[in-house]
């Protein structure tokens, strides 16, 4: 075909509504078409520009396609998280309380001494808090870090020194054996997680048998059953189904370094934790001779706390994800800027028979659209089937619902609309005369 031809077949594949119509020598009129038609006008111009560099396009979109997998199923994935241990939160009950040393900040947040090993609580605290009424059980907590042992086996987990109390607070009841008594506070003996009793004995007896921890040997006088839910998210982050509990006054005295790290309390179901605060803080403040170097947090504060770093989570990844998009539309508004020298002589052709500057800008932004939108769709299905195999193959539960595709798709679309300005603006401020000498 001609060059001269291919000018031709040009304008006279040009919709006939956008061309300049004269008649008994009047003055020169468009005509213009109903807005949802040039949309799709424009989007069956825009699919056969891109179908026509199809490997250009494929390789503009990925980078929008990845972008969008990252931060749907970065945030799919927190979704899913702050689900799981909002349930498990909640299945503690609402009458627990927590007590930690220092003060917390103005987001409530535990002190930073409270994670170092620095505590301002005593077990005077623990006795005077039983006085308070409304309390029905008082626990010291002494957090003992290392790893349990027994015979050859060993494993990492989580113990605890506490009382009989601190063991009840527990939701997950007894599978085998008994609490210890108060009598045997001081004695060496332990309550098994079930986890811990798998990994450790399997299908042998556990009760009586006796298991190291910080070199000391502690005697098996009860078994917890599985955790309700245990294998989510919840208890993994909670450490619901990882914990062996120890005797407290046998591990303050005798492990190295032991002190009370935390003061576990549960109100009666009649009260409210969170309406007893100001008698427990007043108690506390007593026995601190004023100083308030503690905190007291209910579960309804506990889960604000943990929802709270989960939004900032969110909120660090969606950046991340993000600046790969910031990245992907960069590349989307380079391939339409050679688009439009490639496609400077025919937007000079489309001028010259009647189409307008918005004409042209309309047209060139719907393209960067589909790109971006197109690349988006791609990338919301690879994130469905990710979140789908994570939900399948570990404990995590990601939720994928309208919200995040919309937000998803939305994202797209401002990415295409913004990164495909400065080539639609180039393309229509072309002269006619000199687009049309370019070769």
């Amino acid at each position: 075909m001609s060059e001269k031809h291919h000018e031709l077949t040009l304008i006279w594949s040009y919709p006939k509504d956008k061309m300049i119509h004269t008649a008994d020598n009047s003055q020169p009129s468009r005509r213009t078409g109903r807005p949802f038609t040039v949309l799709i006008e424009n989007a069956v111009s825009a699919y056969h520009a891109l179908t026509q560099n199809w490997v250009r396009s494929l390789l503009t979109m990925s980078g929008i396609t990845v972008g969008m997998i990252a931060i749907v199923s970065l945030i799919a994935i927190l979704k899913g998280v702050k689900a799981e241990v909002g349930n498990q939160v909640k299945g503690l009950g609402a009458n627990l309380v927590l007590i930690v040393p220092g003060k917390l900040d103005e987001n409530g947040l535990p002190s930073p001494y409270s994670m170092i090993g620095i505590s301002s609580l005593t077990n005077e605290d623990v006795i005077a808090l039983q006085t308070v009424k409304g309390v029905d059980r008082v626990s010291p907590i002494s957090i003992v870090s290392g790893t349990i042992e027994y015979g050859k086996k060993e494993i990492s987990a989580l113990a605890l020194g506490t009382n009989k109390m601190g063991v009840v607070m527990n939701p997950t009841p007894l599978a085998e054996g008994r609490y210890f008594e108060a009598n045997e506070e001081d004695g060496q003996y332990c309550v098994l997680g079930a986890k811990q009793r798998k990994e450790l004995f399997g299908d042998t007896p556990a009760l009586g048998k006796k298991i190291k921890v910080r070199g000391l040997d502690w005697t098996i006088v009860g078994v917890l059953s599985k955790p309700a839910g245990d294998g989510t998210m919840g208890n993994a982050m909670l450490g619901l189904s990882d914990v062996c509990y120890l005797t407290g006054g046998a591990v303050r005295k005798k492990v190295e370094g032991a002190r009370v790290d935390r003061i576990a309390l549960q109100t009666g179901f009649k009260d409210s934790a969170d309406a007893m605060i100001g008698s427990i803080e007043g108690k506390m403040r007593q026995m601190h001779d004023g100083k308030e170097n503690f905190g007291v947090i209910t579960q309804k504060k506990g889960l604000a706390i943990v929802i709270k770093m989960l939004d900032l989570a969110e909120k660090l990844l969606g950046l991340v994800a993000g600046i790969s998009l910031f990245v992907a539309g960069v590349g989307i508004m380079n391939i339409m800027l050679v688009t439009v020298r490639e496609r400077t002589r025919e937007i000079g052709i489309r001028k010259t028979v009647g189409a307008r500057r918005s004409d042209i800008f309309a047209q060139f932004i719907v393209e960067a659209v589909i790109l971006s939108l197109v690349g988006g769709a791609v990338g919301l299905v690879f994130s469905a089937a990710l979140c789908s195999v994570i939900g399948h193959v570990s404990i995590l539960e990601p939720i994928l619902d309208g919200s995040v595709v919309l937000a998803g798709m939305t994202t797209c679309t401002v990415v295409g609309v913004l990164f495909g300005v400065a080539p639609a603006i180039r393309a229509a401020r072309l002269d006619p005369i000199d687009a049309m000498r370019h070769e």
